[in-house]
C-alpha cells in the first residue's frame, strides 16, 4: 500500500513539472527567388599582380569576422531566436524554477555531408547548393547502417540549410527508420563561404593563382579568399532561406576562422545543453564548420586545427562526462590526433565498401561561366587595391494524372440519406497559373494540403493507422508529382507541418525536393498522426468483416464516435511500448493506472503518459483541430505564412471540418485522393485544385465523396485582382 500511494504523489509532481517542448522559431520568408548557380572560371589577366602579393595581403591582413561584432549575451540571443520554440513567459520561469533530474550527459555524434555532384569537379562549393550525387547517397545510407549497428538512438539533429546536408542526415535517419525525430536546420552550419571562389574547379583556381595562394585560402586560419559583391544575384543576401538571418551576419567571404567562430555559438548555447540533458546528437555539416565544433570541444590549438580532417559519410562519437569534458575513447585505433572523438570504422573504408563508383558531372550554362569571370576578376581587383543578369527561365514538367488508391473508396451508401442527394454536381474552383499571379493568393497567408501517397498496406487492404509503412513506388510518384505541380504554379512555402509517420514525412520530404525548398523548417507532430484503429491495426479489413460482420466493419470504419476494439497495453501495437517514440511525447497527461501498473511489474518508479489504445472518427478530429487553431494558425498563417501540410486522410478531414465548415454527419462520406495538393485561400476562405495542364477537370478525375459538396464553395478569382 505503501507503494501506491507514493506513486500518484510523485506522478502529480511530474505533471506539476512538465513542460511541452516546441519547435523552431519560424521565419518568415519573401516571395524573392532563389538565384540559379554555376560552375565558373577565371581567366588570366596580364595585370594581376603577383601571386606572392596576393598570398603576402592574405596572410597579414587583420581579422575582422563579423562574428565579433556580437557580444556573447547577443551571441546567446541570436541563436536561441533561431531554434528555440517560442513559449509563455510562465513557462519559461516554471522551467528555471522546476527541480530537474540530474541527467548522464548523452553522446554527439558528427557527420560530415557525403559527395554532391561539385566534389566530382574538385569545386569550390561553399554556400552554392548542389545535391548529393548517387555515391553520396549511399554513402549517407552506409553512416545510418553504422549507427544503427552501434545501436545509436538518435533524440535531435542539427543541420545546415544546403541540401547536401539535409539530404545527408535525411538518408541516415531513413536507413534508422526515425524520420520522426525532429532535425533543426540552421545557417551557422553552412560550409565556409569561399566568397568570388564558389564554383570555380580547384585545379583551375591553381593554374590560375598557384598552390601557394590557393592553399593559404583553403588552410590558412586568417586568410580570406576574394569577396562575392553583394550586387552579385547569387550572393546569399538574396537567397529567402536567410532572410530570417540580419544582412550584416550573411559574409562575402570567410577566413576558417570566422567559419568556426560562426559554429561555435550553436555549440555553447544549444547542442550542448541537449547533451547535458541526456539526448544523442546528431550534427550533420561541413568539413570546416565540423572542425570548428572539433576546436572548440577539444580545445585545439590554431597551429593544430589543419591537421583535423573529417572524411564525408564516416560518423565520430563523442562522449561527455558530467562536466561536459570529452571522454578519451579506449579504442585509439579508430581516434584522430588532437581530438577525442571516435570514428565508427575506419576512415576510406566506405570508399572501398561502395566501390568508388562515379556520378556524372552536371552540365553548366555557358554564360554564367562568362559571368562569374568578370565576378571574380572585380573581386580580385578589390583584394589588390582597397552586374545583374536575367534569371534563366526554368523549363515546367507536365504534370502527370494522379490514380487514386482504389481501396480507399469507402462504402457511402449506408450514409447517404443522412447528407442529401450525392449526385448533386460539384464544380471546384480550378487554379491556373495566370489567376495564381494575378492575384494575392501567392503572397500568403494560404495553406495547402496534401494527403500521404499511396503505401503497400494501402494495396493490401489492411487497416494502418499508426502502423509505419513507407510510400510505396507509385507513392513517391504521388509526392513528386504534388511537388511538379505546385512548382508549376510558382508555389513558395515558408514552413511544413507533417505527421511522426513515415508515409507523411517523406511525402513532405519529395514534394519539397521537387520544389527545391528542402530548406525549410518541417514540424513534426504526433497529432496529425492518422486515426489509432486500436485492436484493427495491421489487420486486413476482409479478415475483419469475415470475423465480424460487414455491418460492424462499416460502423468502425465510417461512424463519426464509433471506437474499434481497444488494443491491450501490452501488445506491440499499443504507442506506450514504442520506446524510441514514446519519450518524445511531450503534450499528453500521463495515466495513473498505467503508471502504476508498470511500476509494480518493474519493482520501479515508472511514469507512463496515457496513450491512445482506439480512436474514433471524432477523437482524431479533436487532436487535428486543435492543433490547426492554436498551432498552425497562431504561430504560422496569424503572421502571413504560406504553410503546406502533408498528413493521413482522418487528420486532414478534421482540418477541413474546420475550414470548410462541414457538418459532423457529412465527415465520413468526404474521401480525399492520394497525393494531390488542395490549396485553401485564407482571405476567401475556400478551397480550390490546381489546373494540371491536361485539359481535364480535377473535380472530374478525382473521386471526393458525396461531401465535396461541403468541401468546395463558391470562391471568386476576379474579387483579389
Amino acid at each position: 500500500m505503501g507503494r501506491l500511494r507514493v506513486i500518484p504523489s510523485a506522478q502529480l509532481l511530474l505533471v506539476s513539472f512538465a513542460l511541452v517542448r516546441g519547435f523552431p522559431v519560424l521565419p518568415r520568408s519573401s516571395s524573392r527567388s532563389n538565384p540559379s548557380t554555376a560552375w565558373y572560371q577565371r581567366k588570366d589577366d596580364s595585370d594581376i599582380e603577383s601571386n606572392q602579393n596576393i598570398l603576402s595581403r592574405c596572410l597579414v591582413e587583420e581579422y575582422e569576422g563579423y562574428s565579433n561584432s556580437l557580444s556573447q549575451s547577443q551571441e546567446k540571443k541570436r541563436v536561441l531566436e533561431e531554434l528555440e520554440p517560442q513559449e509563455p513567459m510562465w513557462r519559461s520561469l516554471f522551467r528555471k524554477l522546476a527541480i530537474k533530474r540530474k541527467k548522464r550527459p548523452g553522446s554527439l555524434v558528427l557527420l560530415r555531408c557525403c559527395e554532391s555532384t561539385f566534389n566530382l569537379n574538385q569545386t569550390f562549393t561553399g554556400w552554392l547548393d548542389p545535391p548529393l550525387s548517387d555515391v553520396g547517397v549511399k554513402q549517407s545510407q552506409h553512416a545510418g547502417r553504422l549507427l544503427l549497428s552501434e545501436g545509436f538512438d538518435v533524440d535531435v539533429v542539427y543541420t545546415s540549410r544546403l541540401k547536401r546536408s539535409i539530404s545527408t542526415g535525411w538518408h541516415a535517419l531513413e536507413t534508422m527508420d526515425s524520420l520522426f525525430i525532429p532535425v533543426r536546420k540552421t545557417y551557422r552550419l553552412n560550409q565556409r563561404m569561399y566568397g568570388a571562389l564558389e564554383g570555380i574547379s580547384k585545379e583551375e583556381t591553381v593554374s590560375n593563382f598557384g598552390m601557394d595562394v590557393v592553399e593559404a585560402w583553403r588552410q590558412s586560419l586568417k586568410a580570406q579568399p576574394p569577396k562575392l559583391s553583394r550586387d552579385d544575384p547569387s550572393h546569399p543576401i538574396h537567397d529567402r532561406r536567410y532572410n530570417d538571418v540580419p544582412p550584416e551576419m550573411i559574409p562575402d567571404t570567410e577566413s576558417l576562422l570566422e567559419c568556426q567562430r560562426r559554429a561555435a555559438p550553436l555549440w555553447e548555447y544549444q547542442i550542448k545543453d541537449d547533451i547535458k540533458n541526456g539526448k544523442t546528437v546528431l550534427v550533420v555539416a561541413h568539413r570546416d564548420t565540423l572542425r570548428g565544433l572539433l576546436k572548440t570541444i577539444d580545445n585545439i590549438d590554431d597551429e593544430d586545427i589543419s591537421e583535423i580532417k573529417m572524411p564525408k559519410g564516416v560518423p565520430m562519437v563523442y562522449r561527455f562526462d558530467e562536466q561536459m569534458q570529452p571522454i578519451e575513447p579506449s579504442d585509439t585505433s579508430r581516434k584522430q590526433v588532437h581530438t577525442n572523438g571516435l570514428f565508427l570504422e575506419k576512415p576510406g573504408k566506405t570508399l572501398e565498401i561502395l566501390g568508388q563508383e562515379s556520378s556524372p558531372i552536371p552540365v553548366h550554362a555557358k554564360h554564367e561561366i562568362e559571368r562569374r569571370e568578370l565576378t571574380l576578376q572585380e573581386s580580385m581587383d578589390s583584394l589588390r587595391y582597397g552586374a545583374t543578369i536575367e534569371t534563366e527561365e526554368v523549363e515546367m514538367v507536365s504534370a502527370e494524372r494522379w490514380s487514386d488508391d482504389p481501396c480507399e473508396f469507402e462504402d457511402y451508401d449506408i450514409f447517404e440519406a443522412e447528407i442529401g442527394d450525392s449526385e448533386e454536381e460539384i464544380v471546384p474552383t480550378i487554379l491556373s497559373n495566370d489567376q495564381l499571379l494575378s492575384n494575392q493568393t501567392m503572397e500568403g497567408p494560404f495553406v495547402v494540403l496534401i494527403r500521404h501517397g499511396r503505401t503497400p498496406h494501402n494495396q493490401m487492404e489492411l487497416f494502418t493507422g499508426w502502423e509505419d509503412p513507407p510510400l510505396a513506388e507509385e507513392g513517391v510518384e504521388d509526392a513528386r508529382n504534388a511537388g511538379r505541380l505546385l512548382k508549376r504554379h510558382g508555389f513558395e512555402f515558408d514552413v511544413v507541418y507533417t505527421s511522426w509517420l513515415t508515409r507523411a514525412i517523406q511525402t513532405a520530404y519529395y514534394t519539397l525536393e521537387e520544389l527545391d525548398q528542402l530548406w525549410l523548417p518541417i514540424v513534426k507532430s504526433w497529432r496529425l498522426n492518422e486515426r489509432f484503429y486500436g485492436d484493427l491495426t495491421g489487420k486486413s479489413k476482409k479478415m475483419i468483416a469475415n470475423k465480424y460482420g460487414e455491418d460492424q466493419l462499416k460502423k468502425w470504419r465510417r461512424g463519426y464516435t464509433i471506437r474499434p476494439p481497444p488494443v491491450s497495453s501490452y501488445s506491440l501495437n499499443y504507442p506506450g511500448n514504442d520506446e524510441r517514440r514514446a519519450k518524445h511525447f511531450k503534450d499528453l497527461r500521463f495515466s495513473v493506472r498505467e503508471s502504476i501498473a508498470r511500476s509494480l511489474e518493474t519493482k520501479r518508479l515508472s511514469v507512463h503518459r496515457k496513450f491512445p489504445k482506439t480512436e474514433s472518427l471524432k477523437d482524431c478530429m479533436d487532436r487535428s483541430i486543435p492543433f490547426y487553431t492554436k498551432r498552425i494558425k497562431d504561430e504560422a498563417i496569424g503572421k502571413g505564412k504560406r504553410v503546406l501540410i502533408t498528413s493521413h486522410e482522418n487528420a486532414l478531414r478534421g482540418i477541413l471540418m474546420h475550414l470548410c465548415e462541414i457538418p459532423e454527419e457529412a465527415m465520413n462520406q468526404l474521401h480525399l485522393p492520394n497525393g494531390l495538393p488542395l490549396v485553401y485561400d485564407v482571405r476567401r476562405k475556400c478551397l480550390s485544385l490546381l489546373d494540371d495542364g491536361s485539359g481535364k477537370n480535377p473535380g472530374e478525375s478525382h473521386d471526393f465523396g458525396p461531401a465535396a459538396k461541403y468541401l468546395f464553395t463558391s470562391c471568386e478569382i476576379e474579387d483579389l485582382k
